[in-house]
């Protein structure tokens, strides 16, 4: 599950056209606004569904990972999201927003950058197949069969990133066969596809540098037209890349009495592939630390335990510690603030067990509304 604001008063806009021969998202109700809802009864079929759906009305490709190159004085963390948003359901007029970010887990140095465009203005995505850029920034999959994928994207205070994104695994449809319920509203859910383990190879070019890199990456790919119900302020997000071959995946909705909402859920993935899923009360995210922004005053967990009783009736936790505190993107487009951060996760008897991504929303303000 991942973020985007809509920003309707730009003008940057587009007429997108699109295939309606038979390879086409099927046809699913819509809202009052005339945007398509996500269907459980709709059956996600590829490569089709790697492209866009200009039908809904938000879309995210989401892709945080874990670097290292042959020094031991470069370990990365890092994020590029593309993210696609409809400003007419008639028209098909679309805007699209990219974010990049990059922390140095030896300095704690966090940069991140954002770009908007429209495909008008030098971005697009396309239907049918997985094929997107925002300048040059851009992702694309090189291979339909085994889904190998490529991505670029740069920052001005560092350099460019050119990496290739090769599954590990099968990817996964979150929730049922790919259909992710968020809350109880008409319409507050999501079509979720995941790859949670991609090896990552390729270049930096860091501060004039050439510098060969390589780790471990999870992509989170959801289109929806609504995600929160109206009591719902923001979300607590985490993905874990287990020395063991598993996964771990779990969001916390959160509502505006500060409850838990109960359409929250964590996910398994074994090594074999093999998917368990915990919802509501079965699972628990507890805030161990929080963080607080000298910026935007937002105050976030950043180290948390998460804890659930397996299949076996084996009472599980583990702990995520961030790399640096400060990883809150402020965004000056869309003035949209949220946290998201390299990590690493630890077992109940304090030993490192894989690497972590997390993402806390609604911090500074509820996300209600928003997308």
């Amino acid at each position: 599950m991942k973020t985007f604001i809509t920003i309707a008063l730009l003008v940057l806009s587009s007429h997108y056209t699109f295939s309606e021969d038979e390879d086409s998202f099927p046809k699913t109700d819509l809202n009052q606004d005339g945007y398509a809802v996500a269907n459980p009864d709709i059956k996600l079929a590829f490569p089709r569904d790697h492209g866009s759906h200009p039908d809904f009305k938000t879309e995210w490709w989401y892709i945080t990972g874990h670097l290292e190159s042959p020094r031991q004085d470069h370990r990365y963390g890092f994020q590029i999201t593309f993210f696609r948003s409809s400003l007419n359901p008639t028209t098909k007029e679309q805007i699209y927003m990219a974010h990049a970010a990059l922390i140095d887990k030896t300095t704690g140095r966090f940069v991140h950058e954002e770009r908007l465009n429209s495909d008008q203005w030098n971005a697009a995505a396309k239907v049918g197949a997985l094929d997107l850029y925002n300048g040059n920034w851009f992702l694309r999959m090189l291979d339909p069969d085994t889904e190998e994928m490529a991505t670029r994207f740069s920052l001005s205070e560092i350099g460019s990133l050119n990496l290739n994104l090769k599954p590990g695994k099968p990817k996964t449809l979150f929730g049922d066969r790919g259909y992710s319920k968020k809350g109880d509203a008409f319409g507050a859910a999501s079509h979720y596809i995941t790859f949670t383990r991609l090896a990552v190879s390729g270049t930096a070019q860091i501060n004039g540098e050439t510098v060969p890199l390589s780790g471990h990456a999870w992509m989170d790919h959801e289109f929806s037209s609504s995600q929160l119900s109206e009591e719902q302020i923001g979300w607590n997000w985490t993905s874990l890349i287990l020395d063991d071959g598993s996964e771990l995946m779990a969001y916390v909705m959160r509502r505006n009495d500060g409850e838990v909402d109960p359409n929250s859920r964590l996910t398994l993935i074994a090594a074999d592939g093999m998917k368990s899923e915990y919802t509501g009360d079965s699972f628990s995210w507890e805030p161990i630390r929080h963080w607080t922004s000298p910026q935007t005053s937002g105050r976030y967990p950043v180290e948390y335990r998460v804890s659930w009783v397996s299949n076996h009736k084996v009472k599980r936790s583990l702990i995520v510690r961030p790399s640096a505190d400060d990883q809150e993107l402020r965004g000056k487009i869309g003035n949209f603030i949220y946290w998201e951060g390299a990590g690493q996760a630890f077992d109940e008897a304090g030993k490192p067990i894989g690497l972590a991504y997390t993402e806390l929303t609604g911090y500074t303000e509820s996300l209600y509304g928003k997308f």
